[in-house]
């Protein structure tokens, strides 16, 4: 979503780790409204947490006060084009027929919901009892894993091949020898041949619904193919693209049907889980100068995947972003927008500008190949070592460097990165430097009903042992 607006609450600027990321999307979430309505119309806000149409206060719920909004809104003549949240039933006028629809929707009547997806479409999703889910990243199967986690009503029944890296983790029965009814299809990205297996998956289930990032990087075929089968729900949410917190959100509401719901309730709690995260940091980082701040440049480096360039993750990239909120004056935007393929050279002389580049961390997805415990803190450590030889004699010894897993810090993991960010930057501070990066993967584990992940529960860095030759 491009040019948010701020609302008169809290505004919340964060964005999440990517593989690859839509180039210049920025987002940001706001908290705000209330069960008791807004004192005039202008609480309206072009930027909520939940992207369902019919949230007209932006905030993260749809209550009696978006009823009341609506009635506020039709009472005052206000139109779609300024309200276009208001607009419940996408009929692309604003009437009493939206509030009646939202009011629907907080009823648990409304069986079909809009929202607006990650490319600015609005869409549509018929509420199921039952949700079969496919999943086309590791990002998008921990949010279903999430919501679906002691919930039958939810399952994850097709995946693409970044989800089947991680199939032993994910605690899925997932069989990819066999053809039958409960077994998992590996579906494609990018390429047609992918509408096939969601026509499969589509006749073994009855419906299901495609889990999917921008149509640019994702599905391209699918949105076509299924346009006007309601069977088939094709919902792009930012998992790792702009928010993961939105996306929860949209697709637990859309999944629940309802917000009194198991698997609403679960978005809810995550919701929270991470709230209290971002509340406690973004505090006490406003409280740190300027000068104070420490120059940070992050990166991945040529382990992620066979073929993988080095790149600096500069502004919009994900992890740009969380650093700058955990604090850190980082120095990627002397390379340009989202993921910049850098060159020793170059980073050399963004070093001799900034005087000094104080930590340097890398963010390998090699874990995604590891199969043994322990596999995932040796990734870390290797690619570590990677990144401290090739940039030997380009970055000086003051400069501290540091791994930190991407596995656990994208999509729902993000909070993780939060922890990692300000305990790491700040570790003299007694509240940034307080965060237990371990403690936080734990609760990560939890929420996810995950009983342990030893290929990536090592993920506090190995860095400041290592040293690189001044430049």
């Amino acid at each position: 979503m491009d040019n948010m607006e701020v609302s008169k609450n809290v505004l919340i600027a964060v964005a999440v780790v990517a593989i690859l990321i839509v180039a210049g999307a920025a987002w940001a979430l706001t908290r705000g409204g209330s069960d008791e309505g807004g004192s005039d119309i202008d609480d309206y806000s072009d930027d909520p947490i939940l992207w369902i149409k019919g949230n007209v206060n932006g905030d993260h719920l749809i209550t009696k006060a978006d009823v009341k909004l609506i009635e506020k809104i039709v009472k005052a003549e206000g139109t779609y084009a300024k309200y276009p949240w208001a607009d419940a039933n996408n009929d692309k006028k604003i009437t009493q027929a939206d509030a009646d629809y939202v009011q629907s929707m907080v009823d648990g009547k409304a069986t079909k919901l809009y929202f607006k997806n990650i490319d600015g479409n609005i869409a549509s999703h018929v509420v199921r009892d039952q949700i079969y889910a496919i999943t086309v990243n590791k990002c998008q199967a921990e949010i279903a894993t999430l919501l679906f986690n002691d919930n039958g009503k939810g399952v994850i029944v097709g995946g693409d091949n970044q989800c089947y890296k991680y199939n032993n983790e994910l605690a899925l029965s997932w069989d990819l020898d066999t053809a039958k009814k409960g077994s998992v299809y590996r579906v494609g990205v990018n390429h047609d041949a992918e509408t096939e297996k969601i026509s499969e998956l589509e006749a073994l289930y009855g419906n299901v619904a495609l889990m999917a990032g921008s149509i640019s990087r994702y599905a391209k075929a699918a949105d076509a193919a299924f346009e006007g089968d309601d069977n088939v729900s094709i919902i792009r949410l930012p998992s790792w693209e702009d928010g993961t917190i939105s996306g929860v959100m949209t697709y637990g509401y859309l999944f629940g049907g309802v917000q009194d719901n198991a698997i609403w309730k679960k978005a809810l709690t995550y919701y929270d889980w991470y709230m209290g995260y971002y509340d406690k940091i973004t505090e006490a980082v406003a409280k740190i100068p300027e000068s104070e701040r420490p120059k940070v440049l992050i990166a991945y480096t040529t382990d992620c995947f066979p073929g993988a360039t080095n790149q600096i993750l500069s502004k919009t990239s994900g992890d740009y972003e969380k650093s700058i909120l955990c604090g850190a004056n980082n120095v990627g935007d002397y390379f340009g927008t989202g993921y910049v393929n850098f060159d020793l050279d170059d980073l050399a002389a963004c070093y001799q500008k900034y005087g000094g580049i104080d930590y340097f961390i890398t963010e390998p997805s090699a874990v995604y190949d590891t199969k043994e415990p322990g596999d995932g803190k040796q990734a870390i450590i290797d690619a570590l070592e990677i990144a401290v030889d090739e940039l030997d004699g380009y970055i000086g010894t003051d400069t501290q460097f540091y791994a930190l897993s991407f596995m656990v810090t994208a999509g729902c993991g993000c909070p993780v990165s939060f922890a990692f960010y300000a305990s790491t930057l700040f570790p003299d501070d007694k509240v940034l430097g307080g965060f237990d990066v371990e403690d936080t993967f734990q609760e990560f584990l939890e929420l996810m009903g995950w009983d342990d992940r030893t290929d990536v529960s090592d993920i506090v860095s190995y860095g400041p042992e290592h040293t690189v030759t001044p430049l």
